[in-house]
């Protein structure tokens, strides 16, 4: 049930991805692992920019009405999720942290950062249709 969930939270990712909705993630291995499920978009990395939380947050609003906040689900992860939902919200934007808690819900006991999503994706796989293979790979 576990991957029904997530593979419909990743068709969700998609569309907005395809809407053009900002999604704010911590690196660039969180950027990969979401390509790799074949999410698409305006990611805006909160690591490695150069900018302050409050300076991706001014770009992120001012792209959209809507920013989708999807950091790691470790404490680092939380923090920044916290203080970018304030500064959007502050600057008159929606930030969305519906994803975010869902996929952390239900893969809590299992993986902990964006990036293992995959390998997480392809056990579940795995554990719910044995015999199946790899939905989400494109390439």
């Amino acid at each position: 049930m576990s991957f029904i969930k997530l593979s419909n939270l990743i068709e969700e990712l998609k569309i907005i991805g395809e809407q053009g909705i900002p999604v704010l993630i911590e690196g660039q291995k969180d950027e990969r692992a979401l390509r790799e499920l074949g999410v698409n978009g305006n990611f805006i990395k909160v690591s490695g920019s150069g900018l302050k939380l409050f300076e991706i947050a001014e770009i992120a609003a001012q792209s959209s009405s809507r920013v989708v906040i999807l950091t790691d689900f470790d404490r680092k992860g939380n923090q920044l999720a916290k203080r970018l939902s304030e500064d959007i919200q502050s600057l008159g934007s929606h930030p969305d942290l519906r994803l975010r808690r869902t996929i952390m819900g239900i893969t809590r006991r299992f993986i902990k950062d964006i990036e293992s999503l995959p390998r997480h994706m392809e056990q579940l796989e795995l554990e719910e249709n044995p015999s199946g293979g790899q939905w989400y790979y494109y390439h």
